[in-house]
């Protein structure tokens, strides 16, 4: 799955602090997209080190955002996630994946033809569902 160009992120810097399966999935899903891509964390995931993103092993620090248009954070410390939130200005973008209240913004499930797309939202209640849906969209247009 690959996000849709309803936001167009060529150039733009996207940071995502953590470095587990979350921000995995996420650093996965904005490789296509042509964005500037920063993880930054302790540690990595074995895939995080094998993308083609920039890492910093660290814990997080405020100036870690100075750059950013796009935030995700995915780390498991609702401390660290609040301070990201404190931290970033009114102009970035942020997708807190634990708190979906602090979000300015949520993924979709897509599905991308040479002509058209298919982006499926939950507004961030339920991603899975999300996918289900899309899952059965794919199938009948398969048959």
């Amino acid at each position: 799955m690959s996000y849709p160009v309803l936001l167009q992120l060529t150039d733009k810097n996207v940071t995502i602090i953590g470095g587990g399966k979350i921000a995995t999935r996420k650093a996965r899903g904005l490789l296509t997209t042509g964005a500037n891509i920063t993880v930054v964390a302790p540690t990595f995931t074995e895939e995080l080190h094998q993308m083609s993103v920039h890492r910093i092993q660290a814990n997080y620090q405020a100036q870690h955002l100075s750059k950013a248009f796009l935030i995700f954070c995915c780390t498991n410390d609702s401390q660290v996630n609040a301070q990201i939130i404190q931290d970033a200005s009114p102009q970035q973008l942020i997708n807190d994946c634990t708190d979906k209240s602090r979000s300015d913004f949520f993924n979709m499930a897509t599905l991308q033809q040479e002509d058209h797309l298919i982006a499926i939202s939950t507004n961030g209640n339920n991603p899975t569902r999300a996918k289900e849906i899309l899952q059965k969209i794919r199938q009948s247009a398969d048959n």
